[in-house]
């Protein structure tokens, strides 16, 4: 990952911690890495989150006269006296919108911090340029606040929250424990006059608590390595929010003997044996370098690496958390929120498919498959999977049922027992395999065309598998990925591309209702066959009156040298050194979430100066062409 993507990551965290988002017990400071953070006296919450401290209040009576003002006692125990009802309120913490929101109150607030990512309102509400004491005293001037609410963040600076209080009245909430939550919604609901709504508030939060651990009560402790960091490995400690939401949610960390954010070593997570690895966007990590880094773990081996869909749904001190302690016990228990069987689904061949108990026991006849079950969580479901099945690691531990779709081997198959198969289209390559195959199990089909249809086919698979939550969490990550290549190549030129996948009885292209179309469309060009309709065969002479800006050749069997003797050395592409063999034909050729990183790899390819990237040249023999390949 790029530096800036650390500093970010840093700062956040950083953030987090200086308002105790993330320390348990005590007040922290933000370091130049998570590493460095630390606490006088880490522990860990021993309280029950349905008993809460309220906030400290002054004696001041609500008199006839109405209920302002009043004095409380803030988080800092600073005295803060609060003359009229607030109406223009400024938040300088992320967690502190979303406890005005659950209170009712977002309405009132008239500036942020410019971070929150929810409720999805906030976004309409003007930012005030930063988080705690990096926000701009002069746009919060502007604003005309009559009430300010922060964390412990303002104090970054030395005499930042003086200048707040020249301003407006500052109330500092900042809770340092999951069980410091409610105290937090019942000081705000004294400061607003809210108090039976915080009431409210704080009754739903608790119920919730209990309610996640009394579900989880007899469940197994699934030991469980989160990972804040890829480079210095890093990880959370005992004493923080994210272990407390790993325990809630039935699960056990594995570092939960070590305090704040340590620094492991691979041999240590290794020797610790997790059985889900949690991963997040911002962690500079993707699953399928999970996959290769933590080989030989039981989560790997069993397909249990996750990416979660926002880490602030773990770490942010407001009722919000409830979010990711469901999240997190979705994951490392799906069977407690089973899908209800008999389930009767219909398919991506439109087959009415009905599976009458959840399947344990899964054959998959294509390798996009298999990948897409690994994904998703499941591959401990995994029986069978066909020759050509190399992705991840660990399926090479797995039975193998010969070739692909209608060529695997049904003896083999039968074998094994299965209580469900699924296939794509290749079923149908031999009369009658598919109806041999349902005498052995039911088979569900998926055949994903698009990139919409890769995201179809993880809901179904997701739903026949009873992975429903990990599905939506590889979605949200696919579509975050594409988001952010799609917003790097917004403004770049459009080069015409064509995707080669054969040279067999002609040149097999991508053309439209295919996923090389998402490919080249989301990576910033156009297809230079975009006309034709599905996977087809073109000759030399349609590929040089099209005459392509960018080959891409996606296939280990089709031999660049191709473009160096005419016709093809004449064509655009290649008399500029733009015709490229992928790094791995595979996730170029397979419909499953791997297809992020062949988008990633096009983009690259097609603007490499917006990726700082550099394709090395290919030579041709002498006299004849140059191009050149990625």
């Amino acid at each position: 990952m790029k530096r800036s993507a650390l500093i970010v990551v840093l700062l956040l965290l950083g953030a987090v911690v200086a308002t105790g988002c993330i320390a348990s017990n005590e007040s922290t400071s933000s370091t130049s890495s998570p590493s460095a953070i630390s606490t006088t006296t880490p522990a860990t919450p021993t309280t029950n989150p349905q008993t809460s401290t309220s906030p400290t209040t002054s004696s001041t009576p609500q008199t006839e006269k109405g209920y302002y003002p009043i004095t409380i006692k803030d988080f800092a125990n600073r005295t803060v006296t609060i003359k009229a009802e607030p109406k223009r309120v400024i938040s300088l913490a992320p967690s502190l919108t979303e406890d005005l929101y659950y209170l009712g109150l977002l309405d009132r607030v008239v500036g942020i911090t410019g971070y929150e990512d929810w409720p999805p309102e906030a976004v309409n509400i003007t930012s005030v340029g930063g988080y705690g004491a990096y926000a701009n005293l002069e746009t919060i001037a502007s604003l005309g606040p009559d009430l300010i609410i922060a964390d412990n963040a303002v104090l970054y600076k030395e005499g930042f929250l003086e200048n707040l209080e020249k301003i407006a009245p500052v109330v500092v909430v900042a809770p340092k424990s999951l069980n410091e939550i409610p105290r937090a919604i019942e000081l705000l609901g004294e400061v607003f006059n809210k108090k039976n709504k915080a009431g409210e508030v704080v009754e739903e939060f608790n119920a919730k608590i209990s309610a996640m651990r009394e579900l989880m009560e007899d469940k197994p402790k699934v030991k469980t390595f989160y990972v804040v960091w890829n480079d210095p490995l890093t990880t959370a400690g005992g004493n923080t929010f994210i272990s407390d939401v790993i325990s809630i949610a039935g699960g056990v960390n594995i570092f939960n003997d070590a305090s704040n954010w340590p620094q492991v070593s691979l041999e240590e997570v290794i020797a610790r044996d997790p059985e889900v690895i949690v991963l997040t966007p911002h962690c500079g990590m993707t699953v399928e370098d999970a996959y290769k880094l933590f080989a030989g773990t039981t989560a790997v081996k069993n397909g249990r690496v996750y990416m979660i869909d926002n880490e602030n749904d773990l770490i942010h001190p407001s009722p919000r958390l409830i979010r990711g302690i469901e999240t997190m016990a979705r994951i490392l228990h799906p069977d407690a929120f089973e899908t209800s069987y008999p389930l009767t689904i219909t398919d991506m061949a439109n087959r009415s498919v009905t599976i009458r108990e959840e399947p344990v026991r899964v054959v998959s006849l294509a390798p996009s498959i298999t990948e897409t079950i690994f994904y998703i969580g499941a591959g401990d479901k995994l029986v069978g999977v066909t020759d050509y099945a190399d992705w991840p690691p660990a399926v090479k531990n797995i039975t193998r049922v010969g070739g692909y779709g209608a060529y695997a081997n049904l003896e083999e198959i039968a074998k094994l027992n299965p209580d469900l198969i699924i296939a794509d289209n290749a079923v149908f390559y031999k009369q009658g395999f598919l109806e041999n195959l349902e005498k052995i199990a039911p088979v569900v089909i998926v055949n994903p065309e698009s990139i919409e249809g890769i995201y179809q086919q993880v809901e179904l698979l997701g739903k026949v598998l009873n992975r429903e939550k990990q599905a939506s969490l590889v979605i949200a990550e696919m579509k975050a990925q594409i988001s952010y290549i799609e917003g790097l190549v917004a403004n770049a030129s459009r080069p015409s591309v064509m995707y080669l996948v054969s040279t067999y009885n002609g040149y097999w292209v991508g053309g439209k209702n295919t996923f090389a179309e998402g490919i080249i469309r989301i990576a910033g060009g156009k297809n230079a066959f975009g006309d034709v309709d599905g996977w087809k065969a073109v000759s030399a002479e349609e590929i040089v009156a099209r005459n392509p800006d960018v080959v891409i050749i996606a296939s280990a069997y089709v031999d660049p040298s191709v473009f160096c003797s005419e016709p093809l050395s004449t064509i655009k592409a290649a008399t500029e050194g733009k015709v490229y063999t992928v790094s791995n034909p595979n996730v170029f050729q397979r419909p499953s979430p791997r297809i992020v990183l062949a988008i990633r790899e096009t983009a690259e390819l097609l603007h490499p100066e917006l990726f700082d990237y550099q394709p090395e040249p290919l030579t041709c023999p002498v006299g004849e062409t140059a191009n050149s390949t990625g």
